[in-house]
C-alpha cells in the first residue's frame, strides 16, 4: 500500500471520530470520486493525487469539476457537500494543500435547500406512543425527555442509570457520544417509570444492582448472525448498527398505515423520526430554560464547558423546571396546573406589594425580613 491508500485514510478517520457511520460516509465520497475520474477518462486516483501534489493538476479546478459533475447528475446539494468534504479530507491526508478561503473563492458549491419541517407536538407524540411496541415507547420517552441521539440511547447500559437521583440521571460514557465527551442527562418521572417497567419486563430487574449485570446493554439487539462477522472490530460495531436499523424500521412500520402519523414534508421525508425527538427536546427546553442549557444537555460541544461549571443541584433544578413541559401523558392537566399556580403567585405577589405600599403610606414600620 502506498501513502495514498484509501484504507489508511479511513483508519485515520475512525481514529478521530470512532464512528463507523462517519467512516462509511467518507468511504462513499472517495469511491464516488474514483468513479468520476474513471467516467471522465482521467488518471487513476493515485496518479491524480501525485499530479495534484506536484502542481501539474490544480486542486481547486479538480474539485470544481467534481462538483459540476455531481450537480449535472442531479444529486441533491446536501449529498454534494458531504462527498466534496470527504474528498477534500482524503486529498489533505495525501498531502495536497487545500486552503479553506481559497476553496470558497474557487469552488462554488450549490446552495443547500432546507425545506420547512413539520414540528412534533405532544398530541402527535402521545398518539405515536399508543401505536408502538413497549420497547419503542420507552425509547421515545427517553429520547423526548433527554435529547439524546439514538446512537447514544442504543449504547446505554444498566449501570449508566441513577434512579436515586431526582430527577433520574443518565451518565453518558465518552466512547458512546458523538463528541467523545462524557456528559450527564436527565429524564422525566414519566420516562423513568417506563424505563423501570421495561427493565423489569425484559431484563428481570428487581430494582437492585445485584439483580442484573451493570454492563448489560439495555436496548441492544441480540439476534446477530455472528458467523457473518469478519473480525473483532465488526463484532463491536455490527450490533450497534443493527439495533439502530431495526428501531428505525420498527418506527416506520408502526406509522406507515396511520396517515396522521405518516406525515411527510415537501422533500418527502417523514415528520416522525428519531432526530425529530431531539428537535422537540431542543425547542421545549430552550423555551423554558434557555438555548444554552438545551444545547449542553444535547451534547453540543460549544456549550458543554459552561454547562459543567454549573453546580449539580443547579442543573437538576433547571431540569425540574422544564420537566412538566417534557411530560407527554396527561400533559394538558399538568400544564393547566402550572398556569394556575403561576397565576396565583402573580396575584399574591401583587397583593403583597400593594400591602407594603399601604404600610409605607400610613408610616407603619415593616419588619426587615418582609421588606
Amino acid at each position: 500500500m502506498n501513502s495514498y491508500s484509501i484504507e489508511d485514510f479511513l483508519d485515520s478517520v475512525f481514529v478521530r471520530s470512532h464512528s463507523d457511520e462517519t467512516v462509511k460516509t467518507y468511504k462513499g465520497g472517495v469511491h464516488q470520486f474514483e468513479k468520476f475520474l474513471l467516467e471522465k477518462k482521467r488518471d487513476s486516483l493515485s496518479a491524480t493525487v501525485e499530479k495534484t501534489i506536484s502542481g501539474e493538476i490544480d486542486a481547486y479546478q479538480l474539485l470544481r469539476d467534481f462538483v459540476v459533475f455531481q450537480d449535472k447528475s442531479g444529486l441533491k446539494p446536501r449529498t454534494i457537500h458531504i462527498r466534496i468534504n470527504a474528498v477534500k479530507s482524503y486529498l489533505r491526508f495525501c498531502g495536497v494543500k487545500i486552503y479553506t478561503e481559497d476553496f470558497k473563492q474557487s469552488v462554488k458549491m450549490p446552495r443547500k435547500i432546507t425545506p420547512q419541517e413539520i414540528p412534533l407536538t405532544k398530541e402527535i407524540i402521545q398518539r405515536l406512543l399508543r401505536n408502538v411496541s413497549p420497547k419503542l415507547q420507552t425509547i421515545i420517552l427517553v429520547a423526548v425527555s433527554s435529547g439524546m441521539r439514538i446512537s447514544e440511547i442504543v449504547q446505554l447500559r444498566i449501570g449508566d442509570f441513577d434512579f436515586n437521583s431526582e430527577p433520574t440521571k443518565i451518565r453518558l460514557r465518552a466512547e458512546t457520544t458523538k463528541t467523545r465527551t462524557a456528559r450527564d442527562v436527565f429524564i422525566t418521572k414519566e420516562a423513568a417509570l417506563a424505563l423501570k417497567d421495561y427493565l423489569r419486563r425484559y431484563h428481570k430487574w428487581d430494582g437492585t444492582k445485584e439483580s442484573i449485570r451493570q454492563d448489560k446493554v439495555v436496548f441492544g439487539r441480540t439476534s446477530i448472525n455472528r458467523n457473518s462477522i469478519k473480525n473483532e472490530k465488526e463484532l463491536k460495531t455490527v450490533p450497534l448498527i443493527a439495533t439502530k436499523s431495526l428501531l428505525q424500521k420498527s418506527l416506520e412500520s408502526a406509522i406507515k398505515n396511520i396517515p396522521e402519523l405518516n406525515m411527510k414534508s415537501v422533500d418527502g421525508k417523514r415528520a416522525i423520526h428519531f432526530h425529530a425527538f431531539r428537535k422537540f427536546f431542543r425547542t421545549t427546553v430552550g423555551n423554558v430554560s434557555g438555548r444554552d442549557f438545551a444545547e449542553a444537555l444535547m451534547g453540543h460541544q460549544f456549550y458543554l464547558d459552561t454547562y459543567y461549571q454549573l453546580p449539580e443541584e443547579k442543573k437538576k433544578a433547571m431540569y425540574l423546571d422544564v420537566e412538566p413541559y417534557l411530560t407527554i401523558s396527561d400533559f394538558e392537566n399538568v400544564e393547566k396546573k402550572l398556569e394556575t399556580i403561576s397565576a396565583k403567585y402573580s396575584t399574591l405577589n401583587e397583593k403583597f406589594n400593594n400591602l407594603l405600599k399601604y404600610f409605607e403610606k400610613k408610616s407603619i414600620s415593616v419588619p426587615e425580613e418582609l421588606s
